[in-house]
């Protein structure tokens, strides 16, 4: 029997706001849920290592069933409130739907699939009890925050929405055992703002302590899956809807992201089952090669990098940091390699696949670490939510200090890429001075060996002369010997039976338009890109937007709208598909879009015609 205190509420909804179906944090990982998830979560395990322990962090992912009768989550009062925001919402048919049908897939199920998260060997979360302060509170109520430090996996405070996206409920339940011997246990479901019996509710729905949504700070009553004995964090993804392949999936995330921290046995993952660490990994990469078409697959070639290949050091010098930052490179050769580096934080997680080289002298792989841990910090901070590569803003309109900060972090990255550059273009191969054999030389030329007496005596006098003048005698060559070309002569008689015309003259094709330079400029305030394109060729044009990452790699991205700036008028354009127009250009005379995105992360954009 669940006490009366102890139940799901939300926040009144004061200031009359409203949020949908799309949650800004859990936005940044809709493109990739089965990534963005087992990377987040392994990323927040190895952040939380206890310093004063030996051992790598241990992370356990583990699926489970709960029969509904046995449930002790109070589903009846969750069950009212998704009714009560269906209700809501009555009048927008997308989300009326979406809340409809979790409303009925609650009342159906008789079994709730649950992914269980736990770490070990870590510190747990501090401040259960606080209302302001805590890592607990960071990441039970916050958003767009954090209290890990910088240069941290994830500083950002966003990747701690991306397990939702792995529950049909868009729930979470999180549980704790602290250093300070604290526990906690409390669930969250970010849904949509509501109302009920006359009064308006927030969208983020809290399971514990109704007043003030506080922790459940006894764990006596909770069902054994859901308690701990050991120093450390739970997650549990109520309602699991990833299908029978996520384990395959996840482990292959896991190893791609994480392949140094388990190379320096910095982590041990076990899903559901299946161990990875330093031991296995080996056996692992050949098993994700097995289940590859072709194979092959990247993590092998990261790997022989990592454990083969040369290795080279770049020391980084940073303003007001005594210590060099060293940056640690190694290459390998290989006819099936894919020309990719993968780079990497010291922590052990990768950020990117650095892949845009051009025309390498050989097929390699690479692995890279940024060592030193200043650096560390400063290249973090310029990393996006989803940590896909590094993107420096140089805003002259900043202050100097940020400004300054920018420039430095921008220069430093190009001497790295550079450097880069530099080491991929030495693996070709050294080209050998070899001797040779001239059939003939040696009835001319005397041997190493040969004492024989000179032809002629050269006298002292005549090694000292000066050479004062050299003439230059040109010579002829007889006719047979200039080589001429002849022109072909034209055949002056008309043809007899020329082609009629064409009664049926086909239309002239119509114009297409071409694009020669392209500008985007993102407007942090606003939310959206500025993109001025200079036609190179007049004509009707279908334009498409693709966001390129730091990796040189084109991403697919969702246009929400376009609008055309007409002198200081803004028209809006017909969007279909994603495809922008037609458009109507003129050869280069300037056109400035407007363009906003359904994601909220900044890229550089790159466009084309299609």
């Amino acid at each position: 029997m669940i006490e009366n205190k102890i139940g799901w509420s939300s926040a009144e909804n004061a200031d009359n706001s409203r949020s949908g179906l799309n949650h800004a944090g859990i936005e940044n990982f809709k493109d990739n849920p089965l990534y963005h998830v087992p990377r987040e979560l392994t990323q927040d395990a190895l952040d939380a290592k206890d310093p004063q322990k030996d051992g790598p962090v241990l992370l356990e992912f583990k699926k489970f069933t709960l029969k509904k009768e046995e449930n002790f989550l109070d589903l009846e009062g969750f069950s009212g409130i998704v009714g009560a925001i269906r209700d809501t919402w009555a009048k927008d048919p997308k989300t009326y739907k979406h809340y409809e049908k979790m409303y009925h897939s609650i009342d159906h199920e008789e079994e709730l699939a649950i992914l269980g998260v736990r770490d070990f060997n870590t510190i747990g979360l501090s401040d259960v009890t606080s209302d302001d302060e805590g890592t607990w509170n960071s990441l039970v109520k916050s958003s767009g925050h954090s209290d890990k430090p910088a240069g941290s996996n994830g500083s950002r405070g966003l990747g701690k929405h991306a397990p939702f996206l792995a529950s049909k409920y868009n729930m979470v339940l999180y549980g704790t055992l602290n250093k300070q011997g604290e526990t906690g246990f409390q669930g969250v479901a970010k849904l949509a703002t509501y109302k009920k019996e006359g009064k308006k509710y927030r969208e983020n729905i809290y399971f514990g302590i109704k007043e003030g949504y506080k922790p459940i700070t006894n764990l006596s009553s909770l069902p054994d899956e859901f308690k701990r004995e050991k120093v450390g964090t739970d997650k549990f993804i109520f309602g699991f809807n990833f299908d029978e392949k996520w384990k395959d999936n996840f482990v292959k995330v896991i190893v791609e992201n994480f392949l140094l921290a388990f190379h320096e046995e910095k982590l041990i993952v076990n899903v559901d089952g299946r161990e990875i660490s330093k031991e296995t990994l080996p056996g692992i990469i050949d098993e994700i090669c097995r289940d590859e078409p072709s194979g092959q697959h990247i993590i092998k070639e990261f790997y022989t990098a990592l454990t083969k290949g040369k290795d080279y050091t770049l020391d980084i010098n940073i303003n007001g940091v005594v210590e060099k930052q060293p940056v640690l490179l190694y290459l390998a050769k290989g006819d099936e390699f894919s020309n990719t580096i993968s780079m990497n934080r010291s922590s052990g997680m990768k950020i990117f696949n650095k892949d845009n080289f051009r025309k390498p002298p050989v097929r390699f792989a690479g692995f890279l670490t940024i060592k030193g841990p200043d650096l560390n910090e400063k290249l973090s901070e310029t990393e996006t939510a989803t940590h896909k590569g590094w993107h420096v803003n140089i805003n002259e309109n900043s202050e100097d200090e940020e400004l300054q900060k920018n420039k430095e972090i921008k220069k430093i990255i190009e001497k790295i890429d550079k450097w880069i550059s530099k080491n991929v273009h030495e693996l070709a191969p050294k080209i050998k001075k070899e001797s040779i054999d001239l059939i003939g030389v040696e009835q001319i030329l005397p041997k190493k060996s040969d004492k024989s007496e000179p032809l002629a005596e050269i006298s002292d006098e005549a090694l000292k002369e000066k050479i004062k003048s050299i003439k230059i005698v040109p010579l002829s060559f007889s006719q047979r010997e200039i080589l001429k070309t002849k022109k072909k002569k034209r055949n002056k008689n008309p043809n007899p039976n020329p082609t009629p015309p064409n009664p049926n003259p086909k239309p002239p094709k119509e114009r297409k338009g071409d694009v020669s330079t392209v500008r985007s400029i993102y407007d942090e305030i606003n939310g959206f890109y500025k993109v001025v394109i200079t036609p190179k060729v007049a004509g009707s044009v279908k334009l498409q937007i693709q966001a390129k990452g730091e990796n040189g790699r084109f991403v697919d991205i969702s246009l929400k709208n376009v609008k055309l700036r007409k002198g200081n008028q803004l028209m809006s354009v017909s969007l279909t598909d994603n495809l922008i127009g037609p458009l109507e250009l003129v050869k280069e005379d300037r056109c400035e879009l407007q363009v906003t995105l359904n994601e909220l992360a900044p890229y550089s954009l790159e466009v084309k015609t299609v």
